[in-house]
């Protein structure tokens, strides 16, 4: 019995077309013969130059960008949505920090959360709770902040990496 099924023909001997990955031979041929920069003698150098004056922040960015940031914060610690996107407040951070501005945005960021943590531990003093229910209050109240320093991190990571990671008397913002 002889095979019946009809055979394809091979069609990588025309010269014409291409798989995309390998140059017909006239397109090969031009490259060899042609001179990089449109034939001219010599590349030109690429002059890089510094600002002459560095850019300078506008008059109340600083303010109105820590509170922005701070909104953002006292939001995230009370669990309701945040009005800015998560990108443009790490922008804000790394343009303070970029301008010599991390001293005073890590101290206000630090008076913030220890603000928020005297606040938590009041409800604590305040109540007389049985120790099952106490330790269930201190475990939600723990996992919060974990949560919520998470959160905070992310948008002043650029001032933890920066700034408090290459001081090391002052404790990570984690």
């Amino acid at each position: 019995m002889a095979d019946e099924t009809p055979r394809k023909g091979n069609f990588s001997a025309l010269v014409g077309h291409t798989n995309g990955l390998t140059k017909p031979a006239s397109l090969a041929a031009a490259a060899v013969t042609s001179k990089p920069g449109g034939g001219g003698g010599g590349s030109k150098k690429l002059v890089i130059k510094n600002f002459r004056d560095r850019p300078k922040l506008p008059d109340n960015y600083t303010q109105d960008t820590w509170q922005k940031l701070h909104e953002a914060v006292k939001a995230i610690q009370s669990s309701t949505s945040i009005r800015y996107n998560l990108e443009e407040l790490y922008q804000a951070v790394e343009n303070l920090c970029s301008h010599k501005v991390s001293p005073a945005l890590y101290k206000q960021l630090r008076q913030v959360c220890e603000d928020h943590v005297q606040a938590q531990i009041l409800q604590f003093r305040e109540d007389s709770l049985d120790s099952v229910l106490f330790l269930k209050k201190i475990n939600t109240c723990w996992q919060d902040h974990c949560r919520q320093m998470i959160m905070i991190r992310s948008i002043f990571l650029f001032l933890d990496r920066t700034y408090v990671l290459q001081n090391s008397m002052l404790p990570s913002i984690w």
